[in-house]
């Protein structure tokens, strides 16, 4: 790993995935969400339905390689509605304040999307990241 790096200033990434069943877009299994190298303190981790999801008994986590759950347990995905944030295995509408669990964590690993029982037939989410470096190398893409 790189040298420790102080006062890094926040950073933001973000991905949109339309869901359709796909490789990396609904099908079963875990796919990345964001590539992380070095070391990051992930902030936050948001993610924000658009479209209702879609796909019958199909489950969705959130987490890093090795750690599927780390920030989301398995939620089942047509409970994830347009206009609700998912931070929690209970999609909230208007506002929540963020849990524990996707907020000030340390990782190394890439962020992943994992799908699960069926694939995930329909839909939208935005996943948004703050982070900082703690790492010279650390990068959230």
């Amino acid at each position: 790993m790189g040298q420790r790096v102080i006062n890094d200033p926040l950073r933001v990434a973000r991905k949109t995935i339309t869901f359709d069943s796909g490789s990396g877009t609904g099908a079963t299994g875990a796919a990345p969400l964001f590539t992380v190298t070095g070391e990051v303190l992930v902030s936050q981790v948001i993610g924000y339905c658009t479209t209702n999801l879609a796909g019958s008994s199909a489950t969705l986590a959130l987490g890093v390689t090795g750690s599927t759950s780390l920030f989301i347990g398995a939620t089942t995905a047509t409970n994830i509605d347009a206009d609700e944030f998912w931070v929690s295995t209970t999609p909230t509408a208007n506002g929540i304040a963020l849990p524990d669990a996707v907020k000030d964590i340390i990782v190394t690993d890439n962020i992943i999307g994992t799908v699960a029982t069926a694939a995930i037939s329909g839909g939208v989410m935005e996943f948004t990241v703050f982070w900082r470096k703690i790492s010279s190398d650390g990068n959230v893409a």
